[in-house]
């Protein structure tokens, strides 16, 4: 600590002498130059999936989308009552949920397909 006071009264007691400016060190950017990828040959890559894995995918989807649709079930004249005969159907029970359970079985069976 006593050093770095020396040189603050130093700087305070000479005002006249020259002030010593370091100059700035600045990081030159490294330039490369890239051909076009334009120039490059194109290589075609195959499809992840093929189109019978897809319309499998979409089977599945679609039974997915039809058991949402079962357990939605109807809407009712009344909403303030409790309608327990709609609410604990047999579609929206058991049916729907197995509907949606092939679904997803549907999926993965066509993703793993390949």
């Amino acid at each position: 600590m006593a050093k770095g006071k020396k040189k603050d009264k130093q700087k305070l007691a000479d005002p006249g002498a020259p002030i010593r400016i370091e100059p700035t060190r600045v990081a030159k950017p490294k330039v490369t130059f890239k051909e076009p990828r334009s120039s490059t040959p194109q290589v075609a890559r195959a499809m992840t999936f093929g189109p019978d894995t897809y319309k499998w995918m979409g089977i599945g989807f679609a039974l997915v989308m039809v058991g949402l649709f079962l357990m939605a079930g109807s809407r009712g004249d009344n909403f303030t009552e409790f309608n327990p005969e709609d609410i604990y159907s047999p579609v929206k029970i058991t049916l729907a949920p197995a509907v949606i359970l092939a679904g997803l079985g549907v999926v993965i069976y066509a993703i793993l397909k390949k």
